[in-house]
């Protein structure tokens, strides 16, 4: 693998993510954020968080796939959402929703709450970069 998740000595435990992501090899791409959009450019679950996040989830898995490359080659994902409060009050459907796309496999990953997205009718966005080898 071109790269290597490392969680160092002397930091918190990390669920649900890793700390570091060592680029080391293989082609870096990167990925613009993925909104939940369908693909004729139509917003998917207006107003449902849980909706919007497997979109987007498919979303990061075709975009991926079309250079190549598989979702646990994703090093880093960003995540950015409107309102934290949904995140944490769905854990366990977004759980499942991640894992249906990556598996039990956590890059480097950061959490983000912003006041709004481009499209009002967003409600997270996430960017990536994938090492593909």
């Amino acid at each position: 693998m071109p790269f290597e998740l490392i969680n160092p000595a002397g930091l918190e435990p990390p669920v649900g993510y890793a700390h570091v992501a060592k680029i080391t090899g293989g082609t870096t791409v990167h990925i613009a954020g993925q909104a939940p959009f369908d693909s004729t450019g139509q917003v998917v679950g207006k107003g449902d968080f849980i909706a919007q996040f497997t979109q987007v989830m498919s979303n990061l898995k075709t975009a991926v796939e079309a250079v190549g490359g598989k979702p646990t080659q994703y090093a880093v994902l960003t995540i950015y959402v409107t309102q934290l409060e949904a995140y944490w009050n769905n854990v366990k459907p977004l759980g499942t929703a991640y894992r249906a796309v990556f598996g039990k496999y956590f890059p480097a990953i950061t959490l983000v709450e912003v006041k709004r997205l481009y499209n009002p009718d967003c409600m997270l966005e996430i960017s990536g970069v994938a090492v593909i080898d």
